[in-house]
């Protein structure tokens, strides 16, 4: 290892201190700083876009960038399984071995992700002119430049250096929203997608301005590139068919309803994709934590106790971020955006996956770590999961019930899958007393249960809203009546649960 090159991280010295909720949240703290500046930025950045274009212009561009997001997901698994790798040999010291897996699965995979984009350039070429055949043409450029700042979010915080990752997702958070209202308010519909893709080219470059270096070298050593792909195809697939998942709603509603439609959905969708993300900055500190506390052997009660509790504490956050969702959308909408009014009732049931998508975070990184090597389980579970989506989606959509129907489904489905992923990786968290995690489950489901009664009694209210006759008046009753729902969530979870020693 040369001295401009990052050095092995420092050794824990207490068991599992790494899993400490305090810890935790410390090393988060900058990542999700910046996800709820970014938050904040992004919602009021996408609100002036959908105000100035409208439905129809604004689901164009939205169009475009699913498509993007499409084939940002067409990956081999050689990155995914190289950062495994990466990480089980940093946490038994072995540097050099680390920058060597790291080095061959970003070249091998930069290469894979521009596949898609140049396939999607081709078929721009038959396009009729226009807003979607510019996107469709640029899309080689996009989909490399977000591969590839993805690709050095996931080798820094891998090496857990949090502070890089915050103050680059820092500045992001500031310069997309920036350029989004820039570029959309100077060229029209064109910017919606534009911005994206110039922000992840500077985010891209800005990670090489930081000091000691990754050490990234072209390295395409074919045998270690085949053992990658062997454990990282599993990998690579499930966070494919994971965000295929996420975006079978949108995308139904893209193919079987108008553009006016498709815009209300994918507005109403918007928020709750960055609401998700906002909380992503502790799911990328989780990652690297868990998965070296398991190959070091993190078994037993204490293990068990800081899963739960990291469980918990992530459901308090995603509580606490869907419910103020859910009391400001609405009056924002419609106070600015008169025409995205019928958008409420479709986030009002879309802001439960805010709740239902990080709750199942730590079983699935158990799955997925080298020591459980159960990432093909954990993928079997994604698959039928898009499935059963897929198939409901189209039976609602036939039977005429619409796009609220479609955001039901992806309420149902979500709730199902974190219950298999906790049972499937139950094993390899409680290993001594089955009754924890059914108590952990029955607060997850008393919490849930309160959510969605909490959702059906804010329709009447929607429907007041959507009709015009929304006052004041109404506006505190919506508040009050969200406050007192999300209250009694965050008494059923603060607990003993998140209550530990001093130390975590």
């Amino acid at each position: 290892m040369t001295g401009e090159e990052l050095p092995l991280e420092a050794a824990v010295p207490d068991p599992l201190e790494s899993l400490g909720l305090r810890r935790i949240l410390r090393s988060a703290s900058g990542l999700s700083g910046a996800s709820l500046v970014g938050s904040a930025l992004a919602v009021a950045a996408g609100f002036f876009t959908a105000r100035w274009l409208g439905p129809v212009h604004y689901g164009d561009g939205q169009f475009v960038l699913l498509i993007y997001l499409y084939a940002t997901l067409i990956r081999s698994g050689v990155f995914e399984g190289s950062v495994r790798s990466f990480i089980d040999h940093l946490s038994r010291g072995e540097d050099g071995e680390a920058r060597r897996a790291q080095n061959v699965g970003v070249s091998v995979e930069l290469i894979v992700s521009a596949l898609p984009g140049i396939v999607i350039a081709i078929v721009g070429v038959f396009l009729g002119s226009g807003v979607r055949q510019l996107g469709f043409f640029i899309a080689p450029v996009a989909v490399v430049a977000s591969s590839g700042s993805t690709f050095l979010s996931t080798l820094w915080s891998a090496r857990r250096r949090f502070d890089v990752v915050g103050k680059v997702a820092f500045a992001q958070a500031i310069l997309g929203p920036v350029l989004l209202i820039g570029l959309v308010a100077a060229i029209g519909t064109p910017g919606i997608f534009l911005a994206p893709v110039v922000t992840s080219v500077v985010t891209a470059l800005t990670y090489f301005a930081f000091r000691p270096p990754l050490g990234l070298r072209p390295s395409f050593d074919a045998e270690l590139a085949r053992s990658f792909l062997g454990v990282g195809f599993p990998l690579g697939l499930l966070a494919e068919v994971y965000w295929a998942y996420r975006l079978v709603g949108s995308t139904s509603v893209a193919i079987a309803t108008k553009a006016a439609t498709f815009g209300l959905y994918s507005f109403a969708a918007a928020p709750v994709a960055v609401a998700t993300s906002a909380i992503a900055g502790i799911q990328a500190v989780l990652l690297p934590n868990i998965w070296r506390e398991l190959s070091r052997g993190a078994t037993g009660p204490l293990w068990s106790r800081h899963a739960e509790r990291i469980t918990l504490a992530l459901a308090v956050i995603a509580g606490a971020t869907a419910a103020l969702a859910q009391a400001g959308f609405a009056p924002v909408i419609t106070a600015f955006l008169p025409n995205f009014r019928p958008s409420i009732r479709l986030f009002d049931i879309l802001a439960l996956t805010i709740l239902l998508l990080p709750i199942a975070t730590v079983p699935s990184l158990v799955l997925d770590s080298k020591r459980v090597n159960r990432q093909r389980r954990h993928l079997s579970i994604w698959t039928v999961a898009f499935l059963v989506n897929v198939g409901a989606n189209i039976l609602v959509l036939r039977i005429g019930w619409g796009a609220q129907a479609v955001a039901v489904n992806d309420v149902w489905i979500q709730f199902a899958v974190a219950i298999v992923i906790f049972e499937t990786a139950a094993s390899h968290i409680w290993t001594g007393d089955p009754g924890r995690r059914f108590r952990l489950y029955a607060r997850l489901a008393g919490v849930i249960a309160v959510a969605v009664v909490g959702t059906i009694l804010l329709d009447t209210n929607a429907a007041q809203l959507i009709s015009g006759r929304f006052d004041v008046a109404g506006i505190l009753l919506r508040c009050g009546a969200v406050g007192v729902v999300w209250a009694a969530i965050g008494f059923i979870l603060v607990g003993p649960g998140l209550r530990g020693t001093s130390r975590d």
